[in-house]
């Protein structure tokens, strides 16, 4: 697996982030929609647990890219333009997405809006920058 994302929200979000990470699997607990659209990259995000139970930001990109950042808001959890910076070379799709947490402080209602910049296809690629919505269901 490829690096895993880690977000450091003071005092909202632990920090998490390891060489060799294990991606969460056991998709279930808190269902939510999201989706962003910039030119030709969307994300669907969503919200995954591991096999302990921590929860995840999931980000899948609908084609193969890279990540720069991903900035984080929502004004119910207190997260006001919280940022992770991503290797800019690791390449994420549909099938590898990258990941976000693990995150504590997830409540139903809750609205979160992420910008996601980094390139198509590889570090290479045309630039982009996504702004996707994601609703706590």
């Amino acid at each position: 697996m490829k690096v895993l994302l880690s977000l450091l929200i003071i005092a909202a979000i632990a920090v998490g982030c390891s060489d060799n990470p294990t991606a969460p699997t056991n998709g279930g607990g808190i269902g939510g929609s999201g989706g962003g659209n910039t030119g030709s990259v969307v994300y669907t995000v969503s919200v995954v647990q591991d096999q302990a139970a921590q929860n995840y930001f999931e980000f899948k990109p609908n084609i193969a890219v890279t990540i720069n950042t991903i900035t984080a808001n929502c004004p119910a959890a207190g997260v006001n333009n919280e940022q992770v910076t991503d290797d800019g070379t690791t390449v994420y799709d549909a099938n590898n997405p990258a990941y976000v947490g693990p995150v504590n402080v997830l409540a139903l209602g809750q609205q979160w809006t992420f910008t996601i910049t980094g390139k198509i296809g590889s570090n290479n690629g045309a630039s982009y920058s996504v702004t996707t919505n994601f609703t706590v269901r």
